[in-house]
């Protein structure tokens, strides 16, 4: 059998969904933060150290989850402010939106311990990274969060963020 030669690509032009390059940028709490930041438009006092591949298995009778990156931001006392779930998705696979529902379900089930009020649920970010437009938009990044369907002004105010 005659060898195939793999396609080198230069480091720089490896994109975001590129395995090894995703792997490096959250892998690294110090790469991921300019990153999340440009992408979500916000800023971020300071990232704790990324939790990849973590697995959600709340009951042998219904789906669990993976996280690709899981990752907390912390403010200066050390508190935790706002949690990011990061996901690479090469395919679009027409339920994606779907999927950031039941994640969101997920890490929120996780946020509290029993008996804690619900205001103390922090600012969740779920982010889907894919190469290819799943809305057909044109746009480069696609931020959503409840809004009233009459009176978009009006926000729900549940401090959970789905960007694509």
């Amino acid at each position: 059998m005659k060898k195939m030669d793999a396609k080198r690509i230069p480091f720089e032009q490896l994109p975001i969904t590129n395995r090894f390059m995703f792997a490096m940028v959250f892998g690294h709490k110090e790469i991921a933060k300019p990153f999340l930041e440009a992408v979500l438009g916000i800023r971020i006092h300071e990232l704790k150290d990324p939790e990849p591949e973590k697995t959600i298995d709340v009951s042998p009778f219904y789906k669990g989850m993976r996280y690709d990156v899981f990752v907390k931001e912390t403010g200066p006392d050390g508190e935790p402010l706002r949690s990011f779930d990061i996901e690479m998705q090469i395919e679009d696979t027409k339920e994606i939106p779907k999927r950031t529902r039941y994640y969101q379900a997920m890490c929120d089930s996780e946020a509290l311990n029993k008996g804690e009020v619900y205001y103390k649920l922090k600012d969740l970010y779920i982010m889907f990274l894919c190469p290819e437009d799943i809305f057909g938009q044109g746009k480069a990044v696609y931020r959503f969060k409840n809004l009233e369907v009459d009176d978009p002004k009006i926000e729900l105010g549940d401090l959970c963020y789905k960007n694509f």
